[in-house]
């Protein structure tokens, strides 16, 4: 596998606005890893092999999450994209390194296989910071990942909505070996697989770990002195 560290980490991160707040402008980060077919075709069977003993009874206590399962290429693949989010994100984005993340942890984790015919309704991830996704098997036409951009409806030289607010639908092919990722809060679909092969990713939610001992970190104390205004304000005399 290949060092991922380099210029296209940085470039990965593109497309939607200028770069002032790019954390809350909509983005999307594509970054195709260093693993191959070989790869990819070991991964799926340990995931096989893993449903295989849920369904069938074998596995009595099965995990809720799939990094609840330790297997040789999933436990790569989870390292991988944690080191990739940590890199592109928390390392490039202004606002992340000024709330003092550490890091990202994987919150849930999940494989999406797609039938022919089928796709996956819009939806958004609320409990987590990042979703991100890695492709299995993505033949062509297989359905590209719709991401709804609401960046747009708001203006940014004030941070209110725009008097023209604006939604962007934006399309991104799935490739073997791509890992795809952005905020959670974006609404995001997969459109009809209309390729004769299953479509199979793995997709995870990530949190941020934060430092809670720095003072700017969002948490509770952050608005501490907004709360000790509550009955201690008085109104200016004018």
């Amino acid at each position: 596998m290949q060092d991922m560290t380099t210029q296209q980490d940085r470039e990965a991160y593109h497309r939607f606005q200028k770069l002032q707040y790019p954390f809350w402008r909509s983005p999307v980060w594509e970054v195709q890893t260093g693993f191959d077919s070989e790869f990819n075709s070991q991964l799926m069977d340990e995931i096989y092999a893993i449903g295989m003993d849920i369904n069938s009874g074998k596995d009595r206590t099965p995990g809720n999450s799939i990094w609840d399962y330790s297997r040789p290429k999933l436990d790569m693949l989870k390292r991988e994209i944690i080191d990739i989010v940590n890199r592109v994100v928390i390392r490039d984005i202004p606002e992340i390194r000024m709330l003092n993340i550490r890091t990202c942890e994987h919150f849930m984790g999940w494989v999406n296989v797609r039938e022919p015919g089928e796709r996956l309704e819009v939806h958004g991830h609320t409990e987590s910071a990042i979703a991100a996704t890695y492709y299995i098997q993505a033949k062509p036409n297989c359905g590209d990942l719709v991401v709804f951009d609401t960046g747009q409806a708001i203006d940014w030289d004030t941070g209110h909505l725009s008097d023209k607010p604006n939604v962007i639908e934006r399309r991104y092919p799935a490739v073997e070996g791509r890992l795809i990722f952005f905020p959670s809060y974006v609404l995001h679909g997969v459109d009809e697989n209309r390729s004769d092969a299953l479509r199979i990713s793995l997709s995870t939610d990530l949190r941020k770990v934060i430092d809670p001992q720095v003072s700017n970190t969002v948490i509770l104390k952050s608005w501490g002195g907004r709360m000790a205004k509550i009955r201690n304000w008085k109104c200016s005399p004018s």
